[in-house]
Parts: C-alpha cells; sequence; structure tokens
C-alpha cells in the first residue's frame, strides 16, 4: 500500500521540467506538458503527504498531458450502516479495472501521480520504524493512479480526486511490506493516460506489476514521519546510527542469560493509522472512515 508519500522538488516549474524530460528520455525532445495555474499556486515540496492532501497530478486533457491538482483519496459511494463515505487512499491494481467502484475512472480518468519516494513501516505496534523507499538512480517516480469528480460533503462543490493503484511488493520493498505503488516506467506513461493510442483499458492494464528489482532504495528515516504535523526536511534524513544500536540492543536481548526471553522480531508489512499519527494533527478526513489497499 501506500499511505504516506514524499514530492521535495522544489518548486512547480522544476517539477514541470523534470516531467517533461523524464517523459523525452530515449533520445526523444521533451515533451510539452500544460501546467494549471492552480496547481502552481498551492505547489510547494513536501515530505509528509498524507491522503486528503491536493497534490498535482498528470493526466490526459483533450488529448494533452496536463499537470491539474487532485485531493488524494476517493469517496466511495458504497458505504454501509448509513455512514458517510470511506476515504479510498489506495486501490489494488488487481481488479481495479472491474470493480464498480474504480472500472469508470480505470476506463476513462487514469493520471500519474508524481512523487520522489514513499513510505512503509515495519517493526511492532507502538515501536514502529518508518523506511522511505526512493529511485535508486534519483530523479522521479510515476505512480499509476485513476481520478474521479467528487463533490466535497461540506463545501459542495466540485473537486478532482485521486487514487493510487497498489500491486505486490517487489525485491525491494518486500523485506518491509508486501504491497507497493504501481511505478510507471517513462516510456509507459502516455499508454497510461490515454494520450498515445487511445484509453486501451486493457493494454493499460497490463502495465500494473511490480517495480524491478534495484529500481528503488530504502533509507530508515525519522520516526517523526509517524506524524503528519510533522513536513520538513529532516524526515528524511538516515537514521543508520540509531538502527545499529536498535540492532545491537535486540541482539543482547536474545542473548542467553537476558532475563530468559527473546526479544520478538519485528513484523514486516506494519504499516500506521493515516490520520493523528502520534498525537498529531492529521488532514480533516470526511467520514473518520479510511481504507487502505
Amino acid at each position: 500500500m501506500c499511505a504516506r508519500f514524499t514530492l521535495a522538488v522544489p518548486d512547480f516549474a522544476t517539477l514541470v521540467a523534470m516531467l517533461e524530460a523524464s517523459l523525452g528520455a530515449g533520445g526523444e525532445p521533451a515533451r510539452a506538458i500544460e501546467a494549471d495555474p492552480k496547481a502552481a499556486a498551492r505547489y510547494r515540496p513536501r515530505y509528509n503527504i498524507a491522503p486528503s492532501t491536493v497534490h498535482p497530478v498528470l493526466r490526459a486533457q483533450d488529448g494533452h498531458r496536463a499537470l491539474v491538482p487532485a485531493t488524494w483519496g476517493f469517496l466511495s459511494r458504497f458505504a454501509r450502516g448509513g455512514a458517510g463515505p470511506t476515504l479510498l487512499a489506495n486501490a489494488r491494481a488487481d481488479g481495479a479495472r472491474t470493480k464498480p467502484t474504480f472500472r469508470e475512472a480505470f476506463a476513462a480518468r487514469r493520471c500519474v501521480v508524481p512523487a520522489d519516494g514513499f513510505y512503509e513501516w515495519t517493526g511492532p505496534k507502538g515501536a514502529r520504524r518508518p523506511t522511505w523507499f526512493h529511485p535508486a538512480g534519483g530523479g522521479l517516480l510515476r505512480m499509476a493512479g485513476l481520478c474521479q469528480p467528487a463533490k466535497d460533503p461540506d463545501s459542495g462543490e466540485v473537486d478532482l480526486r485521486f487514487t493510487i493503484l497498489t500491486t505486490e511488493a517487489s525485491a525491494d520493498v518486500a523485506p518491509v511490506h508486501d504491497r507497493m505503488p504501481v511505478l510507471l516506467d517513462p516510456g509507459e506513461v502516455d499508454l497510461w493516460l490515454g494520450v498515445a493510442g487511445g484509453a486501451d483499458a486493457e493494454r493499460a492494464e497490463a502495465l500494473l506489476r511490480p517495480a524491478p528489482a534495484g529500481t528503488l532504495a530504502a533509507r530508515p528515516v525519522s520516526p517523526r514521519v509517524n506524524s503528519v504535523a510533522h513536513d520538513d526536511p529532516a524526515l528524511l534524513e538516515e537514521l543508520a546510527a540509531e538502527a545499529a544500536a536498535s540492532k545491537a540492543a535486540a541482539s543482547k536481548a536474545a542473548a542467553p542469560g537476558a532475563g530468559g526471553a527473546r526479544a520478538a522480531a519485528p513484523k514486516a508489512g506494519g504499516t500506521l493509522p493515516l490520520f493523528d499519527l502520534g498525537g498529531g494533527a492529521g488532514p480533516a478526513v470526511p467520514s473518520g472512515r479510511t481504507s487502505r489497499r
């Protein structure tokens, strides 16, 4: 799954230029992206992006690529027991093409969510540690997503929302979590968006697989990430010394004579709640119910 991610590009113009350059990789000229002024006005570097955040996404508009603002999280129309809509931050890639909640968006409103890393957690409850996964060679990640227009339950205004598609973990991510965002190669972006060759849903679905081994590098980072109230560059500082100290402490606790008990191995694949982590003030949730996939 993907519950938090980062995009620390310093300004919106640089982000557009980086996306254009990556789409023009392989000797082809850079391909233009139409930038929505509203997306530019709201952009700033972010180090702890959580569901309900407004974020720029790349989508097809009139046959062209456009970078537009969208709010993270679909509002599900299938809530149970009369409760409000569920916030769907992620959608499982397997079945997204046919499931009622996502099939319309899959057919006609696919998008790309730019990022430069994402977080996953490991360890026992109450002491989970975040790992930041980022491109091994630097640059951007292009996460496959879906968009849908939705009416804000409070203001009544219609805005664009997105969800991130997830798949089985690659070899890079599997030691920490069993799922990861679908990452698109530059040459796959136009097919996914439906800019090249039309909106071929069957061909687009074939792109939904784990990234090749070696695509991502992993870095243990500050547990301050656990609170969405924290959003600063220090979140990405590597905690190599702290990690080594924790490993030494665990080995000591597991040694014979250490109270007769062995330390429990951290449980891989653990994830933290999306909101109000560590007592931090999280973004507003439309209904208090969040689905994570």
